[in-house]
């Protein structure tokens, strides 16, 4: 009878104690090419481009099909991501436009390249 009464109140203070996370996690998923290269980058500031203090993360890696890879991003920042422009005959330094998540805090996005 005792457990009856103090388990909605042992459950209720659970879920109070895990607060909300401070970052969000992105997941990309590769579901068109045999592989392809991706950059990432995580800012402060609102262009993707810029470089500087505001800068997180930058990184470049190739993705295969069917390949996710998830990242951490901090509540407050912008996530971007391209890959190359023409994944069938990549060339260097030739990019497709940038795409952003919008990231809620403490939520996870999954989404195709």
């Amino acid at each position: 009878m005792r457990l009856r009464l103090f388990a909605p109140l042992l459950l209720g203070l659970a879920a109070c104690s895990s607060g909300p996370r401070d970052y969000s996690k992105l997941t990309l998923r590769n579901t068109a090419w045999e592989h392809v290269n991706v950059q990432l980058v995580v800012t402060r500031a609102g262009d993707c481009d810029a470089s500087g203090p505001d800068l997180l993360n930058n990184q470049t890696f190739v993705m295969r099909m069917d390949q996710t890879k998830t990242f951490k991003v901090p509540n407050g920042t912008n996530a971007c991501w391209r890959h190359d422009r023409y994944p069938s005959n990549p060339k260097p330094g030739e990019w497709s436009g940038w795409s952003r998540a919008v990231l809620f805090p403490g939520e996870d996005t999954s989404t195709d390249l």
